[in-house]
Parts: C-alpha cells; structure tokens; sequence
C-alpha cells in the first residue's frame, strides 16, 4: 500500500475549500460509514486510511488496492474538516449535472431552495428529502454548496441520493408552468387545512430573509406553519426543521 505524497496531501487537504473543489474538480467525504454510504456512487480518486486501520471486506469490496493510500495520523489530521480526524476518508471527483433542460419535468414533487446558508441545514433538508422520497432539489445559485464538508457530514448517507441542481430558480418555474409553487410565507395559508398535491414545487427561503421577492412572485399557494400558541412562540422555525414539517404534511395528504 502506498503512502501518500506530500503533494496529494496538499491537494486533498485544501478540499475544505469550494474554491479547490472547483478548481481539482475533487471534494472529499469523512469517516467510515460516510464512506462506506457513498461508494459506487461517485469516480473514487483515492481512498485514504490511517496508518494501522484494516479496511473492512464491505469498502474493499469496492476499491482497487491501487486506489487505496495511507497517511500518518498526522497527515489526516491534515486532511479532516473535523475536530477528530477518522481513520478514512474518500476523494471522489465531482459529479457532472446530468440534466440540461430544465423545462418539460415529470409531473413530481420538487424541493426548491433560495438561499439557505447555512451548511449544516443543507445537509440535514437533504437527509430529510430522501426520508420523504423527493429525488431532486433545485438550489439557486447562492445556496452553500452541497460538498461543503460540514454539509456532506449532516447529510447522514443522503447524499448519493437526493439530487442537487444549482441555477436560476426563477427560470426552472417559468419553463414548467403547469406545476405549481408552494411557498412558505407569513401571509401563507394553514398548512394542516390547506388542500395539497403531490406534484409541484415547494419553495424554502433563507434563514434570515425568506423567499426572495423575485420568486415570491412566482408562488401560487402560499402556506403557513402556524405556531402552536399564537401569542408565545418564537421568531421563526429553522429552516431545516420546517422542511421536515413541510414535507412530512405533504406525504400525508397523498
């Protein structure tokens, strides 16, 4: 088994950066049940282990020993985005976006988020999204990437499976005009007593601003999550959290 170089260190290190992984075209996934989650899933670069870590037969199963490199503790200790470096992590190359056309969808059920900033959010409205079956999420442009270390984390095994498309939401609705937008808006109907489908888009807004006003214009049927007790509640509800809530009332009425 090879160690690995100081160069690849270098390189594989700096993958916490969406700058690098743009640039390497490479982004990096941590710990051992993460790995074992995503692969076959995405080209493995190298898979990287600790010194003294014995592979088990379920991630050798999967990898050529040429692709297999090991590091001194200090050397992942390097490469880790975590406070506790793991005895493995995976190098895959990024995905191509295997979709051009974004008019003319299959009549499905879509997540939509505008802005959501926060990594950890991201990871978990993912993780939730293939709980409640949605295969795909359109991102605007200015949503955290996806393969943002702290994102892939919270992800939980979800990545693989939830599709994450950035572009200009805006114009994904306008192409598909026969699904209809649902967004989660103050002025919004009750959620629970609103009549809902099982196609269409539902749009989640930043975590501080809501839903740009460009594509508010866009939502045909604004709902509500009404807090229990309208006169003792918080601000607002986590934008992770309320997609939970969001989806998992979808599911329930189709």
């Amino acid at each position: 088994m090879e160690e690995l170089s100081k160069r690849k260190l270098a390189l594989y290190s700096g993958l916490e950066s969406k700058k690098q992984r743009l640039k390497s075209g490479l982004f990096a996934v941590e710990g051992t049940k993460s790995v074992s989650d995503t692969l076959g899933y995405y080209p493995l670069e190298a898979l990287v282990i600790k010194k003294g870590v014995e592979l088990p037969e379920t991630i050798l199963h999967f990898i050529s020993e040429d692709k297999i490199c090991e590091t001194s503790r200090q050397g992942m200790d390097k490469l880790s985005s975590l406070s506790t470096s793991p005895d493995m992590i995976a190098v895959y190359h990024l995905p191509e976006c295997n979709i051009k056309d974004f008019a003319h969808l299959p009549e499905d059920l879509y997540l939509m988020l505008d802005g959501v900033q926060d990594p950890g959010n991201l990871g978990t409205i993912i993780r939730t999204a293939h709980w409640f079956g949605i295969k795909r999420i359109f991102a605007s442009k200015d949503t955290v990437d996806i393969y943002n270390p702290k994102t892939i984390q919270a992800t939980m095994g979800s990545l693989p499976h939830v599709e994450v498309l950035y572009c200009n939401l805006e114009e994904v609705v306008t192409a598909n005009p026969s699904l209809p937008v649902y967004g989660l808006l103050l002025e919004g109907k009750n959620i629970y007593k609103a009549s809902l489908g099982g196609k269409g888009f539902i749009v989640m807004g930043n975590e501080g601003k809501g839903i740009s006003p460009m594509l508010r214009r866009s939502v045909t049927f604004p709902l509500l999550i009404p807090p229990y007790d309208p006169d003792a509640h918080g601000e607002s509800l986590n934008v992770a959290i309320a997609t939970a809530v969001t989806l998992s009332t979808f599911r329930s009425k189709v």
